[in-house]
């Protein structure tokens, strides 16, 4: 059971960094409470490979969207002013798939209950923005799979075990993502486009399989999946095909591949590759996201202190990077548990008689 908790933290873990590695320096910074996630699904992600600008504020706004057309809330003036739009869903997925092998789309086929209460905040939520609708029809095939009188034969073919997940098959019928439990419309959207352009960037990489840029997107683009091991080989040659890192591609498929092991939830792996990768490249734009990442991973293995070491010198260092916006609330984040944890009883302590009111104990310096 202790092992499936850490597997489960670990890959957490994972997709936070991946997401940092993938946006990094560009953009404006995601909410302050996603800094530092719960333990439980601290994920890492490879967000920000791309090169940071080291002279970007970070005093902008955390709520700040990025730029383009990304859905609004459900609760915003667009999602009340636009009547639904209806997806047309499929009924047969042998049919969709020849469908979506005749006009080269992806199959999107999402597998639902009446009884499992985070099926509405998709049917009833994020399908029902418009732009999320619109995107879907137009770019996938979608199938709907309803389970709420028992497991259909798609459900057990596929082996989902999750109310709703989302199953994205590739236009050869292949699997190319799946998404568990329910999510949000704007980072639903992000997804839908990112798988969308998976086979194009595939068919890319088959066609020019010495194209330094041909394997750095697709490895890029399924390292934002958080499909590390399956990028591996892709950012690997895309390495190899930048030897002396002049286009900069060979710093960042280093630092993608440095935390792959995290997918297989080897944090100490990962660790160790990253001080490799800052000795390797000690003035690469990418460092302080190479920190952010030490900080995140030693923060999902419960070491608070020394992540919040990482990430306090990742604020001296780079106070202007936007990674050390995230520090800074990161540093927080752990000055608070640490105040919390000080405070809790611990297992071997008696508790105080009814009589006395129980006294906190003096707050930590610092």
């Amino acid at each position: 059971m202790r092992s499936r908790v850490r597997c489960i933290a670990a890959c957490g873990l994972l997709a936070l960094l991946v997401l940092v590695i993938l946006r990094g320096g560009y953009g404006d910074p995601p909410r302050a409470r996603a800094a530092i996630p719960a333990r439980r699904d601290s994920r890492v992600s490879p967000a920000a490979v791309e090169p940071a600008d080291t002279n970007a504020d970070r005093t902008r706004p955390a709520e700040a969207q990025e730029k383009g057309e990304a859905p609004a809330a459900r609760s915003g003036p667009e999602s009340t002013r636009k009547p639904p739009i209806p997806i047309a869903w499929r009924k047969h997925l042998e049919a969709a798939k020849n469908e979506a092998a005749q006009h080269a789309k992806c199959v999107l086929i999402y597998f639902r209950t009446d009884w499992a209460g985070p099926c509405r905040l998709m049917g009833g939520g994020t399908f029902t923005v418009p732009v999320v609708a619109q995107y879907i029809n137009r770019h996938f095939v979608p199938v709907k799979v309803d389970d709420s009188d028992g497991r259909s034969r798609t459900t057990k073919a596929y082996k989902i075990r999750v109310y709703p997940s989302v199953l994205f098959l590739d236009p050869g019928g292949k699997p190319l993502h799946l998404t568990l439990g329910p999510r949000e419309p704007e980072p639903f959207y992000h997804l839908l486009k990112q798988v969308e352009a998976l086979p194009r960037l595939m068919d890319r990489q088959h066609s020019h399989p010495e194209s330094l840029e041909a394997n750095f997107a697709l490895g890029f683009a399924l390292a934002k999946l958080h499909h590390l091991n399956r990028a591996a080989p892709f950012l690997e040659k895309a390495a190899q095909l930048d030897p002396d890192n002049a286009e900069g591609r060979r710093s960042q498929a280093r630092l993608l591949l440095a935390v792959v092991p995290l997918e297989d939830g080897r944090a100490k792996a990962a660790l160790a590759n990253l001080e490799v990768w800052l000795k390797a490249f000690p003035d690469a734009p990418e460092v302080p996201v190479a920190v952010w990442y030490q900080g995140t991973i030693l923060y999902g293995d419960g070491r608070l202190a020394e992540a919040k070491q990482y990430f306090e010198s990742l604020v001296k260092r780079f106070p202007k990077h936007p990674k050390a916006y995230e520090a800074d609330k990161a540093i927080e984040h752990i000055e608070a548990r640490l105040r919390a944890e000080n405070r809790s009883p611990k297992a071997d302590e008696k508790p105080e008689p009814p009589a006395k009111p129980a006294q906190d104990p003096p707050e930590p310096k610092g």
